[in-house]
């Protein structure tokens, strides 16, 4: 299929058309502003500087995975997680170093193993049926062909690499890097999507193959050179699921003053594309939807995005809905980041 721009539906989204129960999750224990988090299904890991901390699925502090340091077991803050569920094991990858520890669910250490990357600093990391997944930066004018991803089994001997061969970059180009935010997991496989790339693939156990090309307009990102204004409207993908229904691209112009997000939305059932320059909570009053997680417990679908307390607490005190209001009656000011768990409708 073939995501052009201009073929879009123009749709304001309503949280009620896609969503029907919201959770809000404070957890409770140390504190862990800017945490990553990742989900299994019954409990979920929050990756801070302070170190790995299990919660369960309500938010209650379970216990910490390993500690932040220099001896055995230990990591520093340069760190990402899997989980791999059916062993019970957790996951912890060593960006700088290349190495791999893993922990017992109770947090007790295991083994530590030396990674055989292509490349050091991969920013994504996933584990999958006794396979590792690491996902790298794209970065204009370093090394070409850069790398995409590199696949390893669970002792760090590479299986496999991509190197994205099709990208040349014009010499003295004005040209960012890009983390990759935008790796959506879906079941068992996982959709990849580069900055300078219109190709968006599906990678899993049984190889590679293209889901959609997203068509040429006039603000998308080249790799050429560009001015300053030029790039400041180049589109920007913040991330990418897929659901059991739809793909939704989260994306904008590069300037982050003057425009808000767009949500692409592909159903899969009609075959259309539709464009809402926001997503409008007519159910609970968040001030603004940026999803930054996607995940499955007990059968449902869910979308998560964190808030700071203030800003919660104030979209919602200042609200004409009662209802909306007392919503603030469970938030602690001084407490964590709040987790709002969206769930899907059926």
């Amino acid at each position: 299929m073939v995501w052009n721009y201009n073929d879009f539906i123009k749709k304001d989204v309503k949280l009620s058309d896609i969503a029907d129960e919201m959770t809000i999750i404070q957890s409770d224990s140390i504190d862990y502003k800017g945490a990553r988090i990742i989900h299994a299904s019954s409990f979920f890991l929050a990756g801070t500087e302070q170190g790995i901390l299990r919660y369960d699925k309500e938010g209650h502090f379970m216990n910490r995975i390993g500690g932040v340091g220099q001896g055995p077991g230990e990591y520093n803050r340069y760190y990402t997680m899997a989980i791999n569920e059916t062993d019970r094991i957790i996951y912890v990858y060593l960006m700088a170093t290349s190495e791999l520890l893993s922990f017992s669910y109770e947090g007790t250490f295991l083994n530590k193993y030396s990674l055989q990357l292509p490349k050091d600093w991969a920013w994504k990391f996933y584990y999958m049926k006794d396979k590792f997944y690491f996902y790298y930066t794209v970065e204009a004018g370093n090394e070409l062909p850069f790398y995409v991803y590199a696949i390893t089994d669970t002792i760090g001997n590479l299986l496999s690499s991509k190197q994205d061969e099709s990208v040349h970059f014009a010499p003295m180009g004005n040209y960012p890097s890009f983390p990759s935010h935008h790796v959506g997991v879906f079941g068992d496989t996982m959709l990849v999507w580069n900055q300078y790339s219109d190709t968006i693939y599906r990678v899993s156990e049984k190889g590679e193959e293209a889901v959609a090309v997203w068509g040429k307009w006039d603000n998308r990102l080249t790799p050429v050179k560009v001015e300053k204004e030029e790039f400041e409207q180049s589109m920007i993908i913040y991330t990418i699921f897929e659901t059991v229904h739809y793909y939704l691209c989260i994306w904008r112009p590069s300037d982050t003053m003057k425009n808000r997000w767009n949500y692409c939305f592909y159903d899969k059932s009609s075959g259309k594309l539709f464009n809402s320059e926001g997503i409008i909570d007519d159910l609970w009053g968040l001030p603004s939807v940026i999803p930054d997680n996607y995940y499955v417990m007990d059968g449902r679908e869910y979308l998560e995005c964190g808030y700071p307390t203030y800003k919660l607490l104030d979209a919602w005190l200042a609200s004409d809905d009662p209802k909306i209001r007392k919503q603030a009656e469970s938030i602690d000011e001084e407490g964590n980041i709040v987790q709002i768990r969206i769930r899907l409708k059926k």
